[in-house]
Order: structure tokens, then C-alpha cells, then sequence
């Protein structure tokens, strides 16, 4: 087998094999003939013989046959068989009387396939007349053990012959293809083994070329100079990178001034921005407008309530209001500074629990086991959206629920051979108001709950096979509690806390919640006492070590006595926003795809954004950049108009199709001026472009224009 292998990596092994199997089967042939040649001139030569010895002793046999001389007739048969070549002579009168007959014992014993060569029996019959009167029959039989050897022989001499032609032919192609060929191509693959971009300008490219003059010595040539091309082309490319940098460098220090001054205007849009409480302008007037129209038949059908329909009235009643609770939940969704320590597999239960009896049934699994922080509110609203449309688009069967999570991202999907949905579903804001419908958790349709997601720090997408039915997958942010205790555990060591609550049972809680935390409260009292977290019922305590902590009151929701009482996810808030008091301003990555087959556009627009604080995902060409807007959300894509493998332009019509990124802005970078190309960009579904060579402000400019509430989700 090694041997077989080291033939398939030598051309001119190769070459050898495959010239002996040619020659042995030309040799085969040539040395079928020489035979076939050989055994027809043996057998004449002994044909030959034996027409020689009859011709001699015919006369004898007729005479002595015709006296009808016995004993002459024996002693003739006896003379025959003496000759080599004959084994037995028999003589016959013609009443088919012998009268004589003689043997001599054969000295082989011929095989099946020299038989099938000498394919006459070897027995000659010769008749016996004289004066023109039949007297009898002499019969002879040869002998082949000579014929046989000599056969032998010469079979043996012919291949023989033929294996050593066989061997020299292979051996000298074997020589001249290696001499020619395959050295040549060795010192070449040995030359460039190891060559990469950072060793290619130690290597002495020249050694390489060849003073052949044959097809060889160009593609080696030809090699040298395709190195040589790559190695010039990779110092360019090096050189560009530098004077890059160092004009990214200048360019920084001169618009810094600018970009001070423009992230201070940011920051007083932000703050108006912040007190018309809008996260997104365009959802929150849809929302108003939905609240609006809902409310004006809200109360008409309670206020004319059929008494022959009050059931179904008051199911009407009821959706509706449920309705409005939901949007008034989704309009603040973004907006909720306070997490809740939620046990998600709780609230599925709940959600689960809320389906009305003769819907599909649903089963769960989820494997997120510890509490999670997350607004309850919108994440149940979230549930219950998700559990009514898959409830509303199933005909029958069962749908599976399923909850996983992964670094602070929590992964729901609801899926069902029965289940069936379309692109035109994640545009329905509402499911229809009819009394299928009435009875499920909530009437949210897909856009809606896209949005809830959306504004939840996710998305939702679907997939549809027509064998397996459809799958609706969402992903939503969450702080995971352990993770936050930590951050916790870690400010403590620097910066010492106290905890004023003079309310004993809420006290008493809040110490109980801070142990099983794992957090170094003290109860300690003492003036010089040391401390990372004190609890303690007397402000005045508190104010004693004033200059090395902070007086911090923790508060709950009213009781039925209008007091306020404490829970755990009040005293987890609390304690965050002493650790980072900026907690509720911190917005979401903003993600933009920049898409540009040039090396230079992409490092310098790489630049632009990161002045900006945005670290963009990159593409090469067309089919990478539709490969990644699968895959992701973007806020904003920026595409280069002319590229290989796939252009902008089809990219874009590609990207417009896909349901992820069908509605995001792109924009297109192009040198093109004309109206037609511009008219180009726009019918291919571009939004926008910017003509190269572009600025800073032209791409900032551009991100306010497209992306909704830039300058709340942009950071300083």
C-alpha cells in the first residue's frame, strides 16, 4: 500500500507504470503472434518429416503387404518407431487383418492445454496399394514430447524477451520524464513551501525562473513573476495601511474639535428626547393612533350592551380592554428603568395556564433554571403574543415551546407541524377581533409582537417548510442575577454602603436577601467600626460614616395599609443604581454592515464610524454581506455599488427579500453622478447614497437621517 502511495504523489512514477502496463500489453500481444508463428512452423517441420519418412518406406510396406510377408511388415513397423518422432506403426491388410504392429513408450504424458495448442490427434493413415490393387492401411502415430519442450522453450525466450523490454522502456521514460519534468517541479514545490505574506520579500524570487524554453520553463516563469507581482502588490498594500493610519491620525486631531461640539448638541437632543418619553417616534405615534381608534368603540359597546348578547358583549368588552393594557405595556416597554428577579419557568406556567380549553395543546421545554432580570410586564406580554398566534395559525396537532439561553440572550421559539406562517403575518399589527380569537391571551399579531421585541433589545424572524411546518424564533436582552450580584460584590470593596430602613419586617427581609446573596452586610454599630454594606435602622448611624458611604433608603410597592414595603427586586434596583448610577441611560449597539470590496474605502469608513462609536460588521462583496444580513439585525447598511462575485445592486433586491433585513435602510457608496445611475441605486430598493470620496460628516449625517433616535442610542 506505501508503495501505491508514493506513486500517486510522482508524476514520473506515474508515468512509468502506466508506459510498462502499455508495453507488456504490446509485448503480449507481439509475443501472442510469435507463437501462434512458432507452433504452425513446428508443426510443419514435423509434417515435413513425416511425409519424408512415408515417402521412404511406403514402397517396402506395399510390396511386403502385397507377398503377404509378415514377418518383413514387422520388421519394417519395428524400423519406424526407432525415429524419434514416432511412437507406433500398425500395418492393416485390407479384410482389416493385422499384421504387424509396433510401439515405443512415449517419454511425456502432454497436458490438456498442449493438446488444445497441437490440435491434430498426430496419427497419420496411409494406404497400401500396388499395381493399382488396395492392399491395407499402415497407420502412424507421432510422438510430441519434442515439440512440446521445444515449444516450452520458446514461450519461456518470448516473455522473458518481453518483460526486459517492458522494464527498460519504463525505466528510461522514468528517467527522461524525472529529468525533464518531475525534478524541476520538486525544486519548484520545495521552493515555495512555506512562503507566506510575511517571509515573501526574504525570498530570492529569481531563483525560481528557469532558462527552459518548453512549456515548463514559462508556467515556471510565469509563477516567478505572478510572485513577484503579489509580493509588490502586498508592499502597496502595506504602505497604503501606513499612510492610512497616519492620515486617520491627523484627520482625528482636526475633527476633534468639531465632534466635541456635536456630541454636546447629542446630548441636549437626548435630553429632549428622553422628556417626551419616545423611544422610537414611529412606533409610539402608530401606538397612539391604535389606542385611539380602540378606545372610541371601547366605550360605545359598553355603553350599548345588547341584553340578549351580554356574553359575547362582555368577551368583547374584555378583549378590548386586555388590548389596551397591552399597548399601554408595549408603548413603555423601552422605557422601564426597573428590572424584576423573574423565575421564567413561572411565567410560562402562568401563560401556559391562560389558554382557554379546546385549543391545541402546547409542551415546553426550557433550560434556563436560575432567575433571570427583565421586565415582567413586557416579557409576559412577549409570551402571551407569541402562545395566541401560534394558537390562532395551527389547524391541528400540537405546538412545541421552547426557552434556552445564552450569554445574557434569551432565546424563545414556537414551533408546530400544523403551524403555518407568512411574510404578510410580521406586518399584522393585530389579530382580527373575532370570537376564535376573543378568548386567547392576548390579540397581538406578529408586527406587534416584532416590535415588543425589538424594543426589548431583540427580533423576531420566522422559518416555513412545508413538511415541518414554521418555526417562529425571538431573542430578548436580559441581565442574568448572578452577573449582576457580581458587579455588586466587585463595587462593595471599593466603595462601603449603608442601608437606612427602619421598617423591622422589611428590614429583617432585606438582611435575609443580602445573605443568600452573598453580600458583606454588617449590622455593626461601632463609630470605627470597617464595613462594605450596613444595615441599620438609625439615619444618624448612617451619617457617622457619611464621608466614606452613601445613605441609601430602599422602597417598595403600597401595602393595603398605604405603606410602602420592600421586595427583593426593589432592594436589587436600588443597590445597581449605586453601582452605576448611568444604568438607565444606556442604550443599545447601534449595527451597521459595511459592505466595499476595497481595502482602503473599508479602513477609512471603518474610521469614520469608529470616531463615531460604532464598530461596523464588514463584507467583501455582495453574497458575503447577504450572508451576514441573514443572520443579523441591521440599523443601517452601507453598500459599495460595484463589486465582484455579486454587485450592490443585487445584493440589495436579494437583501429587500429576506424578511430580517427587508425594511432596513441601505445606503449606497458609489462614485457613480449621473442620473441614471442614481435612478439605478433607488430601483434596486437603495434608500439613499453618497457619492465617494465621502466625510465623516456625510456618513454621521446619514445616520441621523436613517436610523430612528440616533441620538439617544449613540454613546459620547
Amino acid at each position: 500500500m506505501q508503495i501505491f502511495s508514493q506513486v500517486k504523489k510522482k508524476l514520473a512514477l506515474q508515468l512509468a507504470l502506466n508506459t510498462a502496463v502499455v508495453a507488456l500489453v504490446i509485448a503480449g500481444i507481439i509475443s501472442t503472434i510469435s507463437i501462434h508463428s512458432n507452433i504452425q512452423t513446428l508443426k510443419t517441420r514435423q509434417q515435413d518429416i513425416v511425409t519424408s519418412i512415408i515417402a521412404s518406406t511406403l514402397p517396402a510396406f506395399n510390396l511386403a503387404t502385397f507377398n503377404y510377408n509378415i514377418r518383413l511388415n514387422q520388421q519394417l513397423a519395428d524400423g519406424l518407431v526407432t525415429h524419434p518422432n514416432i511412437t507406433s506403426a500398425i500395418v492393416i491388410d485390407s479384410t482389416g487383418m493385422q499384421l504387424a504392429q509396433a510401439v515405443q513408450p512415449s517419454s511425456c504424458e502432454p497436458s490438456t492445454l498442449d493438446m488444445m495448442i497441437f490440435s491434430e490427434p498426430g496419427i497419420h493413415i496411409e494406404a497400401l496399394s500396388y499395381s493399382g490393387t488396395p492392399l491395407g492401411k499402415l497407420i502412424i502415430e507421432l510422438d510430441r514430447c519434442q515439440s512440446i519442450a521445444e515449444f516450452g522453450k520458446l514461450i519461456r525466450n518470448i516473455l522473458l524477451n518481453a518483460l526486459l523490454l517492458s522494464l527498460l522502456l519504463a525505466t528510461f521514460i522514468y528517467a527522461a520524464f524525472y529529468r525533464a519534468v518531475t525534478n524541476p517541479l520538486t525544486r519548484l514545490v520545495r521552493q515555495i513551501t512555506g512562503l507566506t505574506a510575511d517571509n515573501l520579500d526574504d525570498v530570492d524570487l529569481t531563483r525560481m525562473q528557469s532558462k527552459r524554453q518548453d512549456e515548463l520553463g514559462q508556467l515556471m516563469n510565469q509563477f516567478a513573476l505572478l510572485l513577484n507581482l503579489l509580493k509588490e502588490h502586498i508592499r502597496q498594500q502595506r504602505k497604503a495601511e501606513v499612510t492610512i493610519n497616519s492620515y486617520s491620525t491627523k484627520l482625528e486631531e482636526l475633527i476633534h474639535k468639531r465632534t466635541h461640539a456635536l456630541t454636546h448638541l447629542n446630548r441636549r437632543l437626548q435630553q429632549s428626547n428622553d422628556d417626551s418619553h419616545t423611544s422610537n417616534p414611529a412606533l409610539q405615534s402608530h401606538l397612539s393612533t391604535l389606542i385611539q381608534l380602540l378606545k372610541e368603540p371601547l366605550n360605545q359597546l359598553v355603553s350599548s350592551l345588547d341584553s340578549t348578547r351580554q356574553t359575547d358583549a362582555r368577551d368583547m368588552a374584555a378583549n378590548l380592554l386586555g388590548l389596551l393594557h397591552d399597548l399601554h405595556t408595549l408603548q413603555h416597554a423601552g422605557q422601564h428603568d426597573e428590572m424584576q428577579i423573574i423565575d421564567i419557568n413561572e411565567v410560562i406556567k402562568d401563560c401556559l395556564a391562560r389558554i382557554p380549553a379546546g385549543q391545541p395543546r402546547i409542551t415546553y421545554t426550557a433550560t434556563t433554571t436560575s432567575p433571570i432580570l427583565a421586565n415582567e410586564d413586557s416579557l409576559r406580554l412577549l409570551l402571551q403574543s407569541l402562545i395566541s398566534n401560534g394558537l390562532a395559525h395551527t389547524s391541528e396537532g400540537e405546538l412545541a415551546l421552547n426557552i434556552h439561553h445564552d450569554k445574557q440572550q434569551l432565546f424563545i421559539s414556537l414551533s408546530g407541524q400544523h403551524l403555518f406562517i407568512s411574510g404578510a403575518l410580521l406586518e399584522q399589527d393585530l389579530m382580527p377581533l373575532i370570537p376564535d380569537n376573543l378568548q386567547l391571551p392576548s390579540a397581538f399579531g406578529l408586527g406587534m409582537t416584532r416590535e415588543l421585541a425589538h424594543c426589548l433589545g431583540g427580533d423576531l424572524q420566522y422559518e416555513t417548510d412545508e413538511q415541518q411546518g414554521s418555526v417562529i424564533t425571538c431573542d430578548i436582552h436580559y441581565q442574568s442575577l448572578e452577573s449582576s450580584l457580581s458587579e455588586i460584590r466587585q463595587h462593595l470593596r471599593q466603595h462601603p454602603l449603608n442601608l437606612v430602613i427602619q421598617d423591622a419586617p422589611c428590614r429583617n427581609n432585606v438582611l435575609h436577601w443580602l445573605e443568600h446573596w452573598q453580600l458583606p452586610v454588617s449590622e455593626i454599630t461601632n463609630r470605627n467600626s470597617q464595613h462594605k454594606l450596613l444595615l441599620t435602622d438609625q439615619p444618624e448611624i448612617a451619617e457617622r460614616h457619611g464621608e466614606r458611604s452613601i445613605v441609601l433608603n430602599v422602597h417598595g410597592e403600597k401595602n393595603a395599609e398605604n405603606k410602602r414595603e420592600c421586595t427583593q427586586s426593589d432592594l436589587l434596583n436600588a443597590l445597581l443604581r449605586q453601582v452605576s448610577p448611568d444604568r438607565q441611560n444606556k442604550k443599545r449597539t447601534i449595527r451597521v454592515l459595511l459592505v466595499d470590496d476595497n481595502t482602503i474605502n473599508r479602513m477609512l469608513c471603518q474610521r469614520y464610524l469608529k470616531n463615531l462609536n460604532i464598530e461596523p460588521d464588514t463584507a467583501d462583496n455582495g453574497l458575503q454581506a447577504i450572508e451576514q444580513a441573514r443572520r443579523c439585525r441591521y440599523d443601517l447598511v452601507l453598500m459599495d455599488c460595484q463589486m465582484p462575485v455579486m454587485d450592490g445592486f443585487e445584493a440589495t433586491r436579494q437583501i429587500r427579500r429576506n424578511s430580517l433585513n427587508s425594511h432596513t435602510p441601505i445606503i449606497a457608496l458609489t462614485g457613480l453622478t449621473g442620473e441614471n445611475e442614481r435612478q439605478q441605486c433607488l430601483t434596486a430598493g437603495m434608500n439613499d447614497f453618497i457619492g465617494k470620496p465621502f466625510t465623516q460628516d456625510q456618513i454621521q449625517a446619514t445616520l441621523v437621517q436613517w436610523i430612528n433616535n440616533y441620538y439617544g442610542n449613540a454613546s459620547d
